[in-house]
């Protein structure tokens, strides 16, 4: 991604919440991090001039980073944990839903196992309770790799989503027309206490197993 005028470079812990260093790196690898600060992310085929409020952004001081992974912009905040995992693909399974069921699943295994229940899946790649997305996913399959990335919302402040993201181009059939505020919800304001310590083991532990 070219250079935003007037954005902050980003930290190297940006760089690593966002998966940039996983572009290079040899399956299998999982890696499970919380947020320590506020950084917007934009997939590699989306355009972060009509994704992201750039001028807040730059009032803000908040970099804007380019994963390595399809989907949507996120804000990823304090509150919000962060897993990336690589692995070898499946001889001869090439199209994506499989391995989004995969990861899905394992995901919301491990949300269950930290006593977060009723998670599933809608959309193509949204993780919810009832209605509400409580974690976005993303994909992609490469040179016979699959890079899996997902946030998990455990506490963050909300508000932020609005301030720093556009209304998505594209949106799941689920979202109905909501704003983000609407849309999301994080797993404390669900009703779910859970640490997000808890959570970062749990994830790291479910997606380290491979899809076969």
């Amino acid at each position: 991604m070219d250079a935003i005028t007037g954005l902050p470079a980003p930290s190297a812990h940006a760089l690593a919440l966002a998966g940039v260093p996983l572009a290079g790196a040899q399956p299998p690898l999982v890696a499970v991090l919380v947020a320590a600060e506020v950084v917007v992310v934009v997939s590699r085929s989306r355009d972060p001039e009509r994704e992201v409020h750039l001028a807040a952004c730059r009032q803000d001081l908040v970099p804007v980073v380019q994963r390595p992974s399809g989907g949507g912009a996120v804000v990823l905040a304090p509150g919000v944990v962060v897993a990336s995992a690589l692995h070898a693909t499946v001889p001869g399974s090439t199209l994506p839903d499989p391995y989004f069921a995969h990861f899905c699943a394992a995901v919301a295994g491990a949300l269950g196992g930290c006593g977060v229940d009723g998670v599933r899946r809608d959309g193509t790649s949204d993780l919810c309770l009832g209605d509400r997305k409580i974690a976005g996913t993303s994909l992609r399959l490469w040179r016979s790799r699959v890079l899996f990335q997902v946030s998990v919302l455990v506490d963050p402040d909300l508000i932020l989503l609005d301030r720093y993201l556009a209304e998505p181009t594209r949106a799941p059939a689920y979202r109905a027309g909501r704003r983000h505020r609407e849309f999301v919800t994080s797993l404390h304001e669900a009703g779910f206490p859970v640490p997000r310590g808890a959570v970062a083991t749990a994830l790291h532990a479910a997606l380290t197993r491979p899809p076969r």
